[in-house]
């Protein structure tokens, strides 16, 4: 196994190679690589890797998808995510602000599973809103190291120049600023958390995937619209429901096209023991995790045989 991590988050990969290699596994079974993303290329198209698994922006899964298919090489993508949490008018409003909160702005946004858009009925719009704003405004943007800081910088100044871009694009395309934190001044890449109103879904930011604490809200009439809301993306990772009427996630389970739903949570986490993964533009291939991680990585044969 060949295993590049993201050239600007190599540190876990490399603790986790080291633990491997300080419990003895042999020698020349695991290589870790760390380099820029021209390094993923070569190794998708190098005749000596067998198979590819990848998890990274639906743009470079795309391209290496292209590389493998032409190779004819087995390829696994988990790939980027809009992700929506839906807020019933039956939901505990108290528990759904706070995992919508959690589940924008923890890690500062930048997981394939963050919350980055909210659906809600009209008729609790304004109570969860105020509940949502009462959380932002206590969230800490600082040094992740210290112990009181709730969220830290973005990975690198592009990221943080990006998000910025995004979020004060849709001040001016009309979203309304619900929420906005503290952020620090001077040196860092850090950005404020913050929520956005939107009048319609048609602005750029509801379908465009931003990885950053950017959280953008609009209403729905009732469930229907709801659910057609949180299905008007190109992406189908991740998703939330929030809601008391076990009916709603029985049609939910139908209606929303994710790979993972998680009812009356954040969006974010999952049981390594279960397969991961997205539909549409979030995934192509088998899903990671559990036995179908397993079976990905695994060359099976059936025979025959005469006696």
């Amino acid at each position: 196994m060949v295993w590049k991590p993201a050239s600007l988050v190599p540190l876990l990969a490399f603790r986790f190679a080291q633990v491997l290699n300080e419990a003895g596994i042999p020698a020349g079974v695991l290589s870790l690589v760390v380099g820029p993303g021209k390094v993923g290329q070569h190794l998708a198209e190098h005749p000596g890797v067998d198979a590819l698994s990848f998890t990274g922006s639906t743009q470079i899964g795309r391209s290496l998808m292209t590389i493998c298919a032409a190779a004819g090489k087995p390829v696994q993508t988990e790939m980027g995510g809009k992700n929506a949490a839906v807020v019933l008018a039956d939901a505990d409003l108290d528990r759904a602000a706070s995992n919508v909160v959690t589940g924008a702005m923890a890690s500062t946004g930048q997981k394939c599973t963050a919350t980055s858009r909210v659906v809600v009925e009209a008729s609790v719009k304004d109570e969860l809103l105020r509940r949502m704003t009462e959380h932002v405004q206590n969230i800490i943007v600082g040094d992740g190291m210290d112990h009181d800081v709730y969220m830290g910088p973005a990975v690198s100044e592009g990221a943080a120049s990006s998000i910025r871009a995004h979020d004060a694009k849709a001040r001016q395309d009309g979203a309304v600023v619900i929420a906005e934190g503290d952020c620090p001044s001077g040196d860092g890449y850090f950005v404020a958390p913050v929520v956005l109103e939107l009048p319609h879904t048609e602005l750029p930011i509801w379908r465009d995937e931003v990885f950053g604490p950017v959280l953008v809200v609009v209403e729905a009439r009732d469930r229907d619209e709801a659910f057609k809301q949180a299905n008007d993306s190109q992406f189908g990772l991740s998703g939330a429901l929030f809601t008391s009427d076990i009916g709603s996630v029985l049609e939910a389970m139908d209606e929303i096209d994710v790979g993972v739903l998680h009812v009356n949570g954040e969006s974010t986490g999952a049981d390594p023991h279960v397969p991961f993964g997205g539909l549409k533009q979030s995934g192509f291939g088998p899903k990671e995790q559990g036995e179908a991680s397993a079976e990905f990585f695994t060359q099976s044969s059936t025979i025959y045989l005469k006696a």
